[in-house]
């Protein structure tokens, strides 16, 4: 009878072949195949290398009671006390010299007495993983723990961000790759607003997630009974690889009514860990 950390490591895995990433959970392990052999990213290996201390310190396990659709298809650990974790399925990418890298987003959400923190306005944590092969096995080289500007709520991602970082990932840097993605939210008025954030992704150095600025947004919902006094701005994001350890990122908006674009520039400060907006003439 398999026991129930058994049924979960077998629920885990995720499938890479070759260089195709697969988005869907297997009841076998997650292999990658190699010249000499074939080698595993499952749960095990992520807990080993990312959470050590839960493979030293008894935590008593808290069963979700209640799982929306969201979370029903990740596996969750047990890191903290009163907290799970959700992997989510690897992305594959090539680093800027062209060797494989892969990202694990590990969803933490808070949970109380079987029941997972799930409020319109409750949002989840991640910690960002990055692995390369090395010597025939997985070997954890960069990971940022508890990033709070990915966008979140009713107490999950919002739930296009994997397929979004997966479109748009590209160079943010002379060695660095990154990937951006727009999420829109809605006011309990009906108002809505959109915001750019970037996911930075260097081999060495800081791994972050962090907000780039502002995407646009609509008032049509709100004024639904006075159209005549709604608006709406619209943007499209280009990164400008010039170069630099961080490239600029050049945003472009469009009012409605008002053919006239206009533009800023988010320029990363690297003491501050944040995108400065300069508005561009």
């Amino acid at each position: 009878m398999k026991t129930k950390d058994q049924i979960i490591a077998l629920a885990t895995t995720l499938f890479l072949l070759g260089s195709t990433t697969c988005y869907a959970f297997s009841p076998t392990n997650k292999e990658v195949s190699t010249q000499n052999k074939t080698i595993t990213l499952n749960q095990d290996t992520i807990l080993k290398t990312a959470y050590p201390k839960t493979q030293t310190e008894a935590m008593a396990y808290q069963e979700p009671k209640e799982l929306d659709d969201y979370f029903k298809n990740l596996p969750p650990i047990q890191l903290e006390k009163d907290v799970l974790g959700f992997i989510h399925p690897a992305i594959q990418f090539n680093n800027a010299q062209g060797e494989e890298r892969y990202l694990v987003i590990v969803e933490k959400v808070n949970i109380y007495d079987g029941y997972i923190q799930a409020c319109r306005a409750c949002s989840s944590t991640a910690d960002l993983l990055l692995y390369k092969i090395q010597n025939g096995q997985f070997v954890l080289i960069n990971s940022a723990k508890n990033q709070d500007q990915i966008p979140s709520a009713d107490g999950h991602f919002t739930l296009k961000l994997k397929e979004q970082l997966n479109k748009n990932l590209q160079a943010f840097g002379k060695n660095m790759m990154g990937s951006y993605v727009k999420a829109t939210f809605s006011g309990s008025g009906g108002h809505e607003e959109s915001h750019w954030y970037a996911v930075l992704l260097p081999d060495t150095g800081k791994i972050q997630a962090i907000e780039i600025g502002y995407a646009g947004g609509s008032t049509s919902s709100y004024f639904a009974d006075r159209p005549h006094l709604a608006s709406s701005t619209s943007s499209t994001l280009k990164i400008i690889a010039n170069g630099a350890d961080y490239y600029p990122i050049e945003v472009t908006y469009t009012d409605k009514g008002n053919k006239k674009p206009y533009k800023s520039k988010f320029t990363y400060n690297a003491k501050k860990s944040e995108y400065v907006e300069t508005k561009l003439k």
